[in-house]
């Protein structure tokens, strides 16, 4: 990788943390037994995002038989902007990693405390990334200027204008 394309993959990491700062809930993709595409949506667990991202779940769910018979999962944000991440899922045990992600809420939505043997984690080990800054007002009004005043470096309707990102 050229120092440029280091540079660009920076700006590019640096732009998905922004999207993903600010969201609570994502949906989660894995693969059904019989082969079918499943989302459904998960609550995020850590904030700053460092290639990895955490859920909890219960250990007698379908997507932890899922992801135990196929590890390859995604995860969709959708906000002000939009992104697509995907990569392996893996399951932790961790009691500390647990009590530091647990609240209340957790409590009556999964009927166990963070101690208990069914609650799992989840940690997606991102691989790639693609997001669309459609909520980044400064961004937009840049380009509709550069469309207006004939700039060649504006998006045209059809074209792509996102990023990719390798993690």
């Amino acid at each position: 990788m050229s120092n440029n394309d280091s540079t660009q993959n920076e700006k590019a990491r640096s732009v998905l943390k922004d999207i993903l700062k600010d969201t609570d809930v994502v949906m989660l993709t894995t693969i059904s037994e019989d082969g079918n595409i499943v989302s459904r949506p998960m609550q995020t667990q850590e904030v700053e995002f460092d290639e990895d991202l955490w859920f909890v779940t219960r250990k007698d769910t379908t997507k932890y038989k899922e992801i135990s018979a196929n590890p390859n999962v995604n995860v969709t944000v959708v906000g002000d902007s939009y992104a697509s991440i995907s990569g392996k899922a893996v399951f932790v045990d961790d009691i500390e990693r647990k009590k530091e992600f647990w609240n209340k809420i957790y409590e009556k939505m999964f009927d166990v405390s963070y101690d208990d043997p069914m609650l799992i984690l989840i940690k997606v080990e991102a691989d790639k990334a693609e997001y669309w800054e459609t909520g980044n007002t400064t961004k937009s009004v840049a380009n509709f200027f550069k469309k207006a005043v004939g700039n060649k470096d504006s998006v045209k309707p059809g074209e792509n204008s996102n990023e990719t990102v390798d993690l």
